[in-house]
């Protein structure tokens, strides 16, 4: 193997491997943001998803006086679908399935990167090794 060859393999390795790491100390990172949040400042959590805290469009004042029967069909379906996101987007029924989601992103994120991290300072090892014996 020429010179040339064995450094753009150094480099690629090492490349690969540096960048695995990344990944890796981003996701255990993001799982420690996450129990922080979750354990010592759970009021932090609460203003960090924003589908929790975006409200639907809602008439300021709603009245059923002078309208119509498809206009009260349509006033009822509006509040009862205003209910539904008070009931499902709000307090611990947002921000639980938000803070799972984080959690399996970053658990993901290591999963991936550290046996590719793994396998690549492997082969780093290896050469280095090969490198020394020669």
């Amino acid at each position: 193997m020429t010179s040339k060859t064995k450094l753009i393999k150094t480099v690629y390795l090492y490349l690969i491997a540096a960048v695995s790491l990344i990944f890796v100390a981003v996701g255990i990172g993001r799982i420690l943001n996450t129990g922080m949040k979750y354990y010592l400042f759970p009021e932090a959590e609460k203003k960090s998803y924003y589908e929790c805290n975006n409200q639907p469009p809602v008439a300021a004042v709603i009245s059923k006086e002078g309208a119509t029967t498809e206009q009260k069909v349509q006033i009822d379906e509006l509040l009862a679908d205003y209910q539904n996101w008070k009931e499902n987007q709000t307090g611990d029924k947002c921000i639980v399935p938000a803070r799972q989601n984080n959690i399996v992103d970053a658990m993901t994120m290591v999963i991936i990167a550290v046996p590719i991290c793994w396998i690549h300072w492997m082969f780093i090892r290896r050469s280095k090794k090969e490198e020394n014996e020669e």
